[in-house]
């Protein structure tokens, strides 16, 4: 699956679990960055997804260089109102 990024920017776009779910092509996993979250396929790395630079470069920035992101992700930033922050 190709490792596709969405950007959430404002608050009518934010992805239902379903939606969520559709476009990372499984179970999601959220991670939480210092500027808003990700959400990822949680088995993006066991499914031998493609790399996703972005979303790798967002959770870097977050926590250092010590994981990757595989497969589609969807970024939400803390400034876009979302159930998703929790």
């Amino acid at each position: 699956m190709k490792a596709t990024f969405k950007t959430i920017k404002n608050k009518n776009d934010n992805p239902t679990l379903a939606d969520a779910q559709k476009y990372v092509g499984g179970w999601v996993e959220l991670v939480r960055l210092n500027d808003g979250v990700l959400i990822i396929n949680e088995e993006g790395k066991l499914k031998d997804l493609d790399l996703n630079p972005e979303a790798s470069k967002l959770f870097s920035d977050s926590h250092g260089h010590t994981d990757y992101i595989c497969g589609p992700a969807i970024y939400i930033p803390s400034s876009v109102p979302s159930e998703w922050h929790g």
